[in-house]
């Protein structure tokens, strides 16, 4: 599949993400200001934010495919972990909010909520949202985009998010004619905050990987090893003097520089012969990724570093 053929299918997919979620999260705010669920609320807001941080990706992804021009000479590929750095951040904010005030609302001495107004949203969220987590995650596999796993990444919170308030909320029922009735109001902001400090995890862990490609760390992954193996066995084969490796991801785009010693004894080999041993390194190396690359020969350590 093409870059544009692969684009176009995220942007689809996009967009069908943003009008299910849409649907849910109209139904979700109405649900929650009826049955006075401020877990359900909670799930509305984190659906809200997950479809304005969609149609973000959905302008990136169309940014992103424009071509180079004088003000961004090296292309746009960065603006992809700056869109998911944002989304990553945003939910993180919302986490740390709800935290925030479900303690308030526990202080408070809690909040009882009618199960009954909750129960059929609840158990329609949990099937739609398990299904769009699989759907979107085994097409963010298939087509190896970032996006679309964000996309999963949100559906599979949501699941979890539903499943957990339902739960929470079939207990206080049993609750009711039992000596543990008095703990039913405090099950509602408990699982807020529960839900919470687990979910902290996964956008946090999303928001370090992309910022350390912001910063051009190097990406610590196959594609790297695989470059630096490569280079090796041309060093080997050619028997040059050394090899340095510099390699930064940013988004889908690899940005590889690859320099290599030679001995004098080759400082007279034509530019066709290396021509040659870079197109050869170049087979070695490409992949199912975008490369900004750059390979260099020279008998001069000092213009390797």
């Amino acid at each position: 599949m093409s870059s544009r053929q692969k684009r176009i299918q995220e942007r689809k997919l996009i967009k069908v993400s943003i009008a299910i979620g849409s649907v849910l999260t109209a139904w979700a705010i109405g649900v929650g200001i009826a049955g006075d669920s401020k877990s359900i609320i909670f799930d509305a807001l984190f659906s809200m934010v997950g479809l304005s941080l969609s149609g973000v990706s959905l302008l990136v992804n169309n940014f992103i495919r424009k071509p180079d021009d004088d003000n961004l000479p090296f292309g746009r590929s960065q603006f992809q972990p700056f869109a998911i750095t944002l989304q990553s951040s945003v939910i993180i904010f919302l986490c740390l909010y709800s935290l925030a005030t479900s303690v308030i609302d526990i202080i408070n001495g809690g909040k009882t909520v009618e199960l009954d107004v909750a129960l059929p949203y609840l158990i329609a969220s949990i099937i739609v949202c398990f299904l769009l987590w699989l759907f979107f995650k085994n097409k963010a596999s298939e087509l190896g985009s970032e996006y679309l796993r964000i996309e999963s990444t949100e559906w599979q919170l949501d699941a979890w998010l539903s499943m957990g308030v339902l739960c929470v909320l079939s207990l206080g029922y049993f609750l009711k004619a039992g000596p543990l009735a008095h703990l039913i109001p405090y099950l509602d902001p408990a699982m807020v905050f529960i839900i919470s400090l687990v979910f902290l995890r996964i956008p946090a862990n999303t928001f370090w990987k992309n910022v350390r490609e912001l910063l051009q760390f190097a990406p610590d992954d196959e594609v790297e090893d695989k470059i630096h193996d490569a280079s090796e066995k041309i060093c080997q084969q050619y028997q040059f003097l050394d090899s340095w490796v510099r390699v930064a991801k940013t988004g889908n785009s690899y940005t590889i520089e690859i320099d290599f010693l030679l001995p004098k004894s080759l400082s007279g080999t034509t530019v066709s012969r290396l021509d040659q041993i870079r197109q050869e390194l170049y087979d070695q190396i490409k992949g199912d990724y975008e490369m900004w690359l750059t390979i260099s020969f020279t008998t001069e350590r000092k213009w390797m570093i």
